[in-house]
């Protein structure tokens, strides 16, 4: 009997969706602050934050409350502003298995744009290889996956609570697991994507409809955590 090539997937990203279910925790283990401004990027530590302080962030019980601007920058070359955790070191999808998961609350939503829940991509202002956004009352996931549409994949809801609770797995040969307030989706990435470093980052970010006037997004991270297998090449951090 022919195994569909689906059901192997699951199976194999199984024990990374059982993770994705367990209880949020805030574990910024291997994470730094990132804070971009138009001209300038400042980056701390994650060990640092329980005596440093930024207008830009502040502990909670059993997280971290995140706010940037929220508007284009009219300067020309000057970047998004945006206030992330990123993950301190590099890696590659093809390397190993990689759990990933995040759980955050949207305090403020901008006026205008769409707010980024999470990214997975390089260190710097390239695109990321993947990007999950909040569309109305959807999640999209865009980026470098295989035959997906232009305007991206819906992969769950955020409800009235503005609550969500994002899990993605990856394996070494591209195959993308999600899960998005319980609701699971089997992709493939890109073969491109599988070679290229990355980092996984979320907070305060957001994208597309940018306004200029004054604006701000605001949202709390309870849940963080980043889980690597063995990696099989020699790729430094």
């Amino acid at each position: 009997m022919k195994t569909s090539p689906f059901f192997l997937a699951a199976c194999a990203l199984a024990p990374f969706m059982a993770m994705a279910f367990a209880a949020p925790v805030f574990d910024p283990t291997g994470f730094e602050l990132r804070e971009t401004r138009p001209f300038s990027i400042s980056v701390q530590p994650a060990s640092t934050l329980a005596t440093a302080s930024s207008p830009s962030y502040r502990l909670v019980p059993g997280g971290m409350t995140l706010s940037s601007d929220a508007r284009k920058p009219t300067a020309y070359h000057a970047r998004q502003p945006r206030t992330e955790l990123s993950e301190n070191h590099i890696w590659r999808v093809q390397d190993a298995p990689a759990a990933l998961d995040a759980t955050l609350h949207i305090d403020r939503f901008p006026k205008s744009s769409q707010v980024v829940l999470a990214e997975l991509g390089p260190d710097n202002d390239n695109a990321p290889l993947l990007r999950l956004v909040v569309d109305g009352d959807r999640v999209v996931l865009r980026g470098m996956i295989d035959n997906a549409p232009a305007n991206g994949v819906a992969i769950g809801t955020i409800d009235a609570t503005h609550t969500a609770h994002i899990g993605l797995q990856t394996l070494p040969d591209g195959q993308l697991a999600t899960m998005v307030n319980g609701t699971q989706s089997q992709l493939h990435l890109s073969r491109k994507a599988l070679s290229i470093p990355v980092v996984f980052r979320t907070g305060a970010h957001v994208v597309e409809d940018i306004g200029t006037t004054p604006d701000t997004v605001t949202v709390t991270l309870t849940g963080l955590s980043a889980r690597h297998g063995a990696a099989q090449s020699g790729l430094r951090t």
